[in-house]
């Protein structure tokens, strides 16, 4: 097994990579804890009757912030992988596919509270999609924003734990 490999930085651009990952995963993580209490509380408030899908649809709603928690937890701590001017780029690469499998996640959570509660309400509809009350729109709009801030820290956290053109 080999030693880290370094990758030569500008000081400039060292210190916007460990800005940019901290306040990333800081925005991130606040972000997935007003979605959790949110998604929660419209989860609760929905009219349809209880059966097995619904709970399936509020748990895995719930859950699906724990990826984005967890994102935020491997942004914040991909700043040290930036030492002086330089980066690890070993863990950078395992912080980037950190971030790929937690996207995967909050993708797989989402999708399947989103269809648990569509499937829901088609039940509760007996077989067909009446009106759907706001509620429902707002739990599924809130899967839309989760998945949504999913794919801006995987995108931005990749961007950003990249390597830039060596100095020198």
């Amino acid at each position: 097994m080999t030693g880290p490999t370094w990758h030569r930085l500008s000081p400039s651009r060292a210190q916007e990579m460990r800005t940019s990952c901290t306040r990333l995963g800081v925005v991130v993580i606040a972000a997935a804890v007003v979605l959790a209490l949110l998604l929660v509380a419209v989860g609760l408030s929905l009219r349809t009757p209880r059966n097995a899908l619904d709970a399936t649809a509020w748990i895995f709603g719930a859950s699906s912030v724990l990826p984005l928690v967890s994102a935020g937890a491997v942004l914040v701590n991909a700043r040290v992988h930036v030492r002086s001017e330089h980066l690890d780029l070993a863990g950078a690469r395992k912080a980037r596919r950190g971030l790929a499998v937690l996207w995967a996640c909050t993708l797989l959570s989402s999708g399947l509270a989103a269809a648990a509660r569509l499937s829901g309400i088609s039940l509760a509809s007996n077989g067909g999609f009446g009106p759907i009350s706001p509620a429902n729109w707002v739990y599924l709009l809130l899967l839309l924003v989760v998945i949504g801030l999913g794919s801006v820290a995987f995108a931005a956290g990749r961007t950003t734990l990249r390597p830039s053109t060596p100095i020198g």
